[in-house]
């Protein structure tokens, strides 16, 4: 087995769909949103392609463009389709230990004034409101864009997530109220 990062498998998943070019990689991250869920950054594609090439995960190929441009087209390998695999079900199998910023504070909130505290924790609170309507705005474009039920899913578990969340920090937030 292969070990490849979620970066890696977002990219060999698309070539999964056909080969392309690093531009149209791009351009199907931007066109998909892939932004909310991926770690794959415009200026890291190429690196990652030239390290699963490296890897024998990928092959690329120099070709034409219409415009006689010639263009790296990759394509997947088997290899890289057995870890493309791996992964989805190494993920999809097991959760994901999660390590917070907000764990730290909390661990170090003798630090500060309750009084801070409260302030901090609102504008937390406030930060999750505007995060929660991102995936809302996620969810709604996957629905008008007439995007399977299955890819809902990757507005609706952050949302989930965010919402947990929210409960969690607005009953923290009461706490601290409490206190001062």
């Amino acid at each position: 087995m292969t070990a490849i990062s979620n970066a890696e498998a977002a990219l060999l998943g698309l070539l999964c769909e056909r080969p392309m070019h690093g531009y149209e990689i791009e351009k199907t991250i931007e066109d998909r949103n892939m932004r909310y869920w991926t770690e794959v950054s415009f200026y890291s594609i190429y690196r990652l392609l030239r390290k699963l090439e490296a890897r024998g995960l990928v092959q690329s190929e120099l070709k034409l463009s219409r415009n006689n441009v010639s263009q790296k087209v990759y394509a997947i390998t088997e290899a890289g389709r057995t870890a493309v695999v791996d992964k989805v079900k190494e993920n999809l199998s097991c959760v994901e230990r999660t390590i917070s910023q907000v764990d730290v504070s909390v661990a170090n909130l003798c630090l500060i004034s309750n009084e801070e505290a409260v302030e901090c924790l609102g504008r937390y609170l406030g930060s999750i409101d505007e995060a929660i309507a991102i995936y809302q705005a996620l969810e709604k474009f996957f629905i008008e864009n007439g995007y399977p039920e299955t890819d809902h899913a990757l507005a609706l578990r952050p949302l989930a997530h965010l919402e947990a969340e929210k409960r969690w920090a607005a009953g923290f937030l009461k706490t601290l109220k409490k206190v001062t």
